[in-house]
């Protein structure tokens, strides 16, 4: 199934190699709940942005955001942005990392983790940062003709890279990308 993407995670690995890259790019972390309850659909959480002026503007996301000066780590940054934006609390050591993605439009190197959530979560909703919730099914996600593909200039290439639709709204870019990776981990 990697094959189509297979340049996009050629160029993803060089990334932990690329000094200037890791120097001048602003940090972030999001995060990836996975919902996982015994004799029921398994659901991953994606937020969908308000509108502002900015590169992500009303764009589906992983909630997480910046490194902010106090954060002791990027998992700080990502439990921190978890809790302002939608109100749960999570602890770091259940984070499980996945790979960086560097989003070449706004200069982001972002750290993606998920966690393994066994219940119904209760949101507070930063109406400030944040439109809507989505609780996407994993096998929506799975489906083959969920997964679109889309090209996309990545490390200065042009690359074919996943999309997803549902319920109307486009999961594309970075978002997408770790959607894909994080689905093939649930296999």
């Amino acid at each position: 199934m990697d094959a189509p993407f297979e340049r996009l995670f050629e160029l993803q690995s060089t990334i932990k190699h690329n000094r200037e890259l890791l120097q001048t790019a602003k940090q972030a972390a999001v995060v990836a709940i996975v919902i996982q309850k015994p004799s029921q659909e398994s659901k991953i959480v994606l937020i969908k942005r308000n509108t502002y002026d900015g590169h992500h503007s009303a764009q589906m996301a992983f909630p997480g955001g910046k490194v902010d000066q106090s954060d002791l780590s990027l998992r700080h940054t990502a439990i921190r942005e978890i809790e302002e934006e939608i109100g749960i609390q999570l602890d770091e050591d259940d984070l499980i990392e996945l790979p960086q993605h560097w989003v070449h439009v706004s200069n982001f190197l972002i750290q993606p983790y998920y966690v393994l959530i066994n219940k119904n979560l209760e949101y507070r909703v930063n109406k400030r940062e944040i439109n809507r919730i989505f609780e996407i099914p994993v096998a929506f996600l799975k489906q083959p003709d969920s997964l679109d593909f889309h090209e996309l200039t990545f490390m200065q290439e042009q690359i074919t890279a996943p999309r997803f639709y549902y319920e109307s709204e486009e999961i594309w870019g970075a978002t997408a990308i770790m959607l894909y990776q994080l689905i093939q981990l649930l296999d």
